[in-house]
């Protein structure tokens, strides 16, 4: 692989693990409604559930090409449903409380809605496809690189994170306007997916 294109490949991965997405979104929110490490359960599973869609990535993305155009189409149905859920569930959410009443997402939920994340599975295909598959077939790097893959985007989960932490006050006094913010850019997220 020459420099041009491993460049290419951490230009693409840093900005798509650092824009808005679901994952971001629900890890900022969780983050600012929950505190840090209310939220931790919540942040292990989108991390655990990213690692296994990235490995599924990685051993089926020959299948998935192929029957791309297909699998396209439900991909974004599946996901845009699943994102503008997401959308509706911070929109609609209380204003945080101090005494943390409301109980954060699960490990087990936040796992299981990677796997209708379709901004994640995009990114996964789409990395391997463009710019790993091209110039090796071999199942040792397409692992490495789909874990590499788990951890920018993890990474970029972090900190937005990290964001809604340190920002939690300002985001608490200004609940409402935070939360429809973050619910329309959701349903920007969701709207894009069809553009």
């Amino acid at each position: 692989m020459t420099p041009s294109i491993i460049s290419g490949f951490l230009t693409y991965t840093l900005i798509t693990a650092l824009t808005p997405g679901p994952n971001n979104i629900l890890a900022l929110s969780s983050v600012n409604q929950h505190g840090f490490r209310r939220s931790l359960r919540v942040l292990a599973g989108m991390s655990t559930g990213f690692l296994v869609i990235m490995l599924a990535c990685g051993l089926f993305t020959y299948t998935l090409i192929s029957a791309l155009p297909s699998v396209t189409r439900w991909l974004m149905w599946v996901g845009a449903v699943y994102i503008l859920w997401l959308a509706w569930k911070i929109a609609s959410s209380s204003p945080a409380s101090s005494d943390g009443a409301q109980r954060p997402l699960s490990f087990w939920t936040s796992f299981w809605l990677q796997f209708a994340n379709v901004k994640i599975i995009l990114y996964g295909i789409t990395a391997l496809s463009a710019f790993i598959l091209p110039y090796t077939q071999d199942i040792f790097w397409v692992t490495a690189v789909s874990i590499l893959l788990a951890i920018i985007g993890c990474g970029g989960n972090l900190i937005w994170a990290l964001a809604g932490h340190v920002f939690q006050s300002l985001f608490r006094k200004h609940s409402r306007l935070v939360n429809g913010i973050l619910s329309l850019l959701l349903v920007y997220c969701a709207g894009r997916m069809f553009l």
